[in-house]
């Protein structure tokens, strides 16, 4: 029985599967399972999965309509044979050397969880992004990196919680990563860069139009989940911070993109107005004052300025 198994949901990855499962297949850890979930492709990505799985017997294949990323992980995750598993995107790449430093990591302390750095990579320029360490629980949840891939999980303890990930929903990997938060008890962490995170005009990250409202949707359903489960009032304060820096931050770069002005102001209103309902004093959020950072003094000036600044930029939105 294989030790560890890395899922790989795939649509319509032609240009980048192969470079993908070139860096899977020639890991230093053979006895890897790599799953792979055809979500639907249209393209020529199944055929060229097929040439790997008949050339390599650790890759399983699984062909499935196409219901989005989200359910491609949760029907993946029901095909995990193995103490451990991760993630990675169809169109990244990762180090020869990465699931055998982490899975040794997770053997040497237990971990439920093992983090590891990442590169950006965009126009052909690496960009090094650093995660960790970080405590468990309220630490865990304020500075994780919402990345599914640069990380390992202990299959038993992900099965335990429950936690699957929001069907037809962006920001899935944000609201698996979130609600894990509050029943992660053992964090280990590798400080090397192995994942290839590779930045194109189709990635979904970068897909600026009226779906970035669905971040609003899955942010909803954290909340619902953290009331759920009764530890709202432990986590308040940190999922306010997350409010203010997805609504405030990663949403409104990305609304702000929105070609449609009507669009683009309705969708910034929906998170400003998400962010001021739900947490109405979140100007006072402790963690503004705490944590560093150039993001950290931007959320500060919007917090000095509130109405004012987004009264103005609302008027430059609709020019």
């Amino acid at each position: 029985m294989n030790r560890l198994s890395v899922i790989v949901p795939c649509y319509n990855s032609e240009k980048y599967i192969g470079k993908c499962l070139d860096s899977l297949v020639n890991q230093t850890m053979k006895d890897i399972d790599i799953i792979i979930i055809n979500d639907g492709s249209t393209d020529n990505s199944l055929n060229i999965i097929n040439e790997y799985a008949n050339k390599y017997p650790n890759i399983k294949v699984y062909t499935k309509e196409n219901e989005g990323i989200a359910e491609a992980r949760n029907f993946a995750l029901d095909k995990v044979e193995t103490a451990y598993f991760g993630f990675l995107d169809s169109d990244d790449y990762v180090e020869s050397t990465m699931f055998e430093k982490l899975y040794n990591k997770a053997m040497e302390t237990n971990a439920q969880v093992v983090v590891s750095n990442f590169n950006w990579v965009e126009e052909g320029k690496l960009r090094l992004e650093k995660e960790g360490p970080y405590e468990a629980h309220q630490d865990m949840m304020v500075k994780l990196f919402a990345s599914l891939w640069n990380k390992i999980y202990d299959t038993n303890f992900i099965r335990s919680t429950n936690i699957r990930f929001p069907k037809g929903n962006r920001y899935e990997d944000a609201y698996f990563l979130y609600c894990l938060s509050a029943k992660v008890e053992r964090l280990a962490f590798v400080d090397e860069a192995f994942v290839y995170y590779v930045q194109h005009g189709k990635s979904i990250t970068h897909t600026n139009n009226h779906e970035v409202k669905n971040m609003i949707t899955v942010f909803k359903k954290i909340v619902e989940y953290y009331q759920q489960i009764g530890e709202y009032e432990n986590y308040h304060d940190e999922l306010e911070y997350l409010h203010i820096k997805f609504f405030l931050g990663n949403s409104f770069l990305r609304s702000a993109k929105i070609k449609d002005p009507k669009d683009r102001k309705e969708t910034i209103l929906l998170g400003w107005n998400l962010l001021n309902d739900k947490f109405p004093n979140w100007a006072k959020n402790k963690y503004l004052n705490i944590l560093p950072g150039l993001k950290n003094k931007y959320f500060k000036i919007v917090r000095r300025w509130n109405i004012l600044f987004f009264a103005w930029l609302f008027g430059k939105l609709e020019k």
